[in-house]
């Protein structure tokens, strides 16, 4: 059975502190039995960060993906997992106004983390200009070196990676605007408004930067419950992955065995990019 003080000591295991930032992807069910259920996971997070801290959930709406940014509200049902819904209820919770790719907060950063979700600094890419754009709440809590708190999976679900991926392919299109071919070479970036034609994307392999990063004992694993958690910080993870696709990494590419995507058109862009 775990309790809230089960989930505090957890979290003091990995290393989470008072007056820390911390967002949490979640399995509620691979923590097994939990008494009071939600309410204990809340408890012991909030207990861990205490008064100064800033409890944050992922709100994403992707079940209905090419209606998405025509339907979205700012009380769209979260599609990934229940704790990420009672979050979002609870009293004082704060929720930035984007449809793919939203957030939720409570605590010290909140408003700042939420307010002005793709209102300026436009990235383009594949879920659309405004989700990792420079106002995002994934460039603020990146800022803050919020820490990422992973429970009962590995980590893939862990969105900071798209912040990586935002931030490097808007480098190298930056870099194609002194080429006359420029509208040639981002029309062959793949985004959301031509989401069923295959383009050019880094889509990074999140397990390959946490092994990099554990390496250097910045990656932290305990358990509770039935569950396995893990603390990666959020800035070292974007900065790992952007070394790695800056060093053209094939490792840092996740291929998922279907032919998706294409490490080598994706490699072949920016060689284009750079010799022009």
């Amino acid at each position: 059975m775990v309790t809230w003080l089960d989930v505090k000591q957890a979290m003091e295991r990995l290393g989470v502190h008072e007056g820390d930032s911390l967002i949490v992807h979640s399995s509620f069910k691979s923590l097994g039995e939990v008494e009071n259920g939600a309410e204990s996971v809340m408890r012991g997070l909030f207990a861990a960060l205490g008064e100064e801290g800033t409890l944050i959930f992922p709100t994403l709406c992707q079940n209905d993906w090419l209606n998405v940014y025509k339907n979205w509200h700012l009380d769209a049902p979260s599609d990934v997992g229940y704790l990420t819904n009672y979050f979002r209820k609870l009293p004082g919770a704060l929720r930035s106004n984007q449809a793919t790719h939203s957030v939720a907060a409570i605590g010290k950063h909140a408003a700042y983390i939420t307010a002005t979700h793709g209102e300026s600094g436009l990235r383009h890419g594949i879920y659309g200009e405004t989700p990792f754009a420079a106002d995002s709440p994934w460039e603020k809590m990146y800022e803050l070196n919020t820490k990422v708190l992973i429970i009962g999976r590995d980590l893939r679900p862990c969105t900071m990676r798209h912040l990586a991926e935002y931030r490097f392919m808007q480098e190298w299109q930056d870099k194609a605007k002194k080429s006359p071919r420029y509208q040639e070479l981002i029309d062959r970036v793949w985004c959301y408004e031509r989401w069923n034609e295959r383009g050019v994307w880094w889509h990074l392999d999140s397990l390959y930067i946490g092994e990099l990063l554990a390496a250097e004992g910045k990656l932290h694993k305990t358990t509770c419950g039935n569950a396995e958690l893990t603390v990666v910080p959020s800035r070292e993870f974007v900065d790992r992955a952007i070394d790695c696709m800056n060093k053209r990494d094939r490792k840092a590419f996740w291929e998922d065995g279907n032919n998706n995507w294409v490490p080598q058109d994706t490699l072949d862009w920016l060689q284009e990019v750079e010799s022009l």
